[in-house]
């Protein structure tokens, strides 16, 4: 299954939010804390999963070619 850079999106920001809400959870952040930490977690996720499906891409053309 081959996935394209909006389901990387997609998928960085899902985890991303969870993991923001989650921590603004421990932590008993309310309104703008909590905001904060799913945005900025949101953007991280998004930029950390693109950054691993382009490269498990690359490693795949890099073995698709060597056979």
């Amino acid at each position: 299954m081959k996935f394209g850079t909006d389901t990387a999106c997609a998928l960085g920001l899902l985890a991303g939010t969870t993991f923001g809400s989650g921590v603004a959870f421990l932590f008993g952040w309310q309104a703008y804390r909590a905001l904060s930490s799913v945005t900025v977690f949101g953007i991280a996720g998004i930029i950390i999963t693109i950054a691993v499906f382009r490269l498990l891409h690359r490693k795949s053309l890099s073995t698709s070619n060597s056979q």
